[in-house]
């Protein structure tokens, strides 16, 4: 399949493609006799996982690190839960760290104020 195709038919631009596959996230492609490259269509399903695994907030490199496999699944099950498991953590981790950052924020503006109002009732 013809760049034009395969990024058409995985919703993604045909810069996105040459873009992966000079940084080596998806193969090379086979050159035609023209010197177009020519895509097998099995990378449709590369390419949409790349972005829903991307969409989740994983980076190319956590990608790239993954074991591709061929067929509808790409990623075996096990793989994926521990994927997700992973990211899930982090998240969470993540989540808790603002949580955190916010109530300190908040207890800062609370004294700002609290400071504000007290030089104005003597002032």
């Amino acid at each position: 399949m013809k760049i034009g195709e395969i990024a058409k038919a995985a919703g993604v631009s045909t810069s996105r493609i040459r873009f992966y596959e000079r940084e080596g996230i998806i193969p090379a492609a086979d050159r035609s006799a023209n010197g177009y490259r020519d895509y097998p269509a099995e990378l449709v399903t590369l390419l949409r996982f790349i972005e829903q695994a991307q969409g989740l907030g994983f980076t190319l490199r956590e990608i790239s690190g993954v074991g591709i496999g061929t067929g509808e699944h790409i990623v075996s099950c096990a793989d994926a839960l521990e994927l997700l498991a992973g990211k899930r953590d982090s998240i969470t981790a993540l989540i808790a760290e603002a949580q955190d950052r916010k109530q300190r924020i908040e207890a800062l503006m609370a004294e700002l104020e609290a400071s504000r109002a007290a030089r104005r009732a003597t002032g």
